[in-house]
Order: structure tokens, then C-alpha cells, then sequence
């Protein structure tokens, strides 16, 4: 009960926060994406235990130039600052293969969402939309998996992994996403056949992130991947389902459009 409280208390302080810099514009938007990629690659760091080499410092400065690319420019500039911090990494001899694989895999899985996110945020329109309907689909995925699998339990979903996922949190996930996408498509006159697809995917990508990193906190053996969130851990374990359901989101989008979140 008392991981629970500080579960709620820190969420209902650092949400406000995230929905305010998205509602506030762009610029701000832009800097909370950079304190939290380069908190990311600072936890990533520390996880893959890198911290006293120099091939550390990529995983902070790597995502950190990739946004500041994308906000002076475009995130297509930003995709390519991200490919120079993987070919450092990759050509960085100095550091054992056993390091730089980590760093590899890590950059991609903050840069790319950080990208991501600035891109849905500076879609003409509609960018505002897109980021809120992105973070409600994964934080109501996120409510629907604790309290479903919490109440319902029942077989696990991916017991190696993580021990305490179930296939009744991972349906309440999904449902609970899907729900709220088809309430919001109501309340806006929009055909809710869309978004309540698109809801489940992204359901389905965050639970996929969330999994990702249980995976490396076991492959690591440490519990939570930092400490600076009262009740969540650290930043990777609270934007766990953000960093995969962005890229996922973006892909959509710019498949598709935005029409399924702009208001009639």
C-alpha cells in the first residue's frame, strides 16, 4: 500500500508537469524530452555499468544532440545525428564489444522515441493532439495492466521476464486504452474505429517496452533502474511504454495522418 501511495503522489505531480509542457508549445516540450532522454541514457549508463568509460558518455550526449538536431532543424536531421552517436559507438575500439553493444542497442531505444515525440508534437494541426492521445493510451494501458492484473491475476504472461505480469493485465491494458479511445473519439465526433485501433497498438507497443525493460533489469539483476521517482524507480521505468508506442505512433501518423485525433 505504501508503494502504492507514492505511485499515486509521484504521477500526480510529474503528469501535470508533462501534460503542461505539451500543452505549453513546442520549445518546452523540446526541453522536457531532453531532460528525460539524457536522465534515460544517464540510468542506461549506470545499468550497463559504463560509467567510468568514456563510451558512457555517449549514451548521454548521443540523444541529447539527436533532439537538439531535430528542434534546430527537422527530426530528419535528428536521424541523422542519431546515426553519427552510432557509428561512434560502433567504430569507439577503445571499449570492449561486451560495452559498445549495450550502447548500441541503447541509443535507438531513447533516441528514437525522443525523435518521435518531437515529431508528433511539431505535426502541422495537430500536434498538441497527438502527443496527449499517445500519452493516454499508454498511461490508461499502464492503469488497466496494474489493476486488472492486480484484481484478476491468473497464468503469467512472460514469466522469465517478469514475474508479475499476467494475460488478465496485459487484456485490461489493452481494454482499458481502447475504452478511453473510443470515449475520446465520441466526445470529438469522430468515427471511433480509428482510434480505438490505434489505441490498441500502442497498448500493445508500451506493454512491449514495459516487458523490454524487465528484461534488462533482470539480465542487469536490479529491481528498478534508478531511484529518482518516488514509488516508479527511475525515468527508464517510468516511460518504459513511451519509448516503444512513440516511434510506433510516428510511423502510423505519417502513414496515415492525423485525422483520427483532430476535432470535428
Amino acid at each position: 500500500m505504501g508503494e502504492l501511495v507514492l505511485r499515486v503522489v509521484s504521477a500526480a505531480i510529474l503528469a501535470p508537469i508533462a501534460l503542461w509542457c505539451v500543452w505549453a508549445g513546442a520549445l518546452w516540450f523540446a526541453v522536457l524530452v531532453c531532460i528525460v532522454a539524457a536522465a534515460a541514457g544517464g540510468e542506461w549508463r549506470r545499468l550497463a555499468g559504463l560509467e567510468a568509460r568514456g563510451i558512457g558518455t555517449i549514451l548521454i550526449i548521443g540523444p541529447l544532440f539527436a533532439v537538439i538536431a531535430a528542434v534546430w532543424a527537422t527530426p530528419v536531421v535528428g536521424l541523422g545525428a542519431l546515426a553519427v552517436a552510432l557509428m561512434l559507438a560502433l567504430l569507439t575500439f577503445g571499449s570492449p564489444w561486451a560495452e559498445r553493444k549495450w550502447v548500441l542497442i541503447a541509443l535507438p531505444h531513447v533516441a528514437l522515441a525522443a525523435l518521435a515525440l518531437l515529431a508528433l508534437r511539431q505535426w502541422p494541426d495537430a500536434g498538441r493532439e497527438l502527443v496527449f492521445f499517445l500519452l493516454g493510451c499508454v498511461w490508461l494501458s499502464d492503469i488497466g495492466g496494474y489493476v486488472v492484473g492486480r484484481i484478476v491475476g491468473g497464468p503469467k504472461l512472460a514469466l522469465r521476464i517478469s514475474p508479475n505480469k499476467t494475460w488478465s493485465g496485459a487484456v485490461g491494458a489493452l481494454a482499458f486504452a481502447v475504452a478511453g479511445a473510443v470515449v475520446f473519439a465520441s466526445s470529438a465526433g469522430i468515427a471511433t474505429a480509428t482510434p480505438a485501433l490505434m489505441a490498441a497498438i500502442l497498448s500493445v507497443a508500451a506493454q512491449a517496452g514495459d516487458l523490454f525493460e524487465s528484461g534488462l533489469k533482470r539480465r542487469f539483476g536490479v529491481k528498478d533502474s534508478g531511484k529518482s521517482i518516488p514509488g516508479h524507480g527511475g525515468v527508464l521505468d517510468r516511460v518504459d511504454g513511451v519509448l516503444f508506442a512513440a516511434p510506433v505512433m510516428a510511423l502510423m501518423v505519417y502513414l496515415q495522418g492525423a485525422e483520427f485525433v483532430q476535432w470535428l
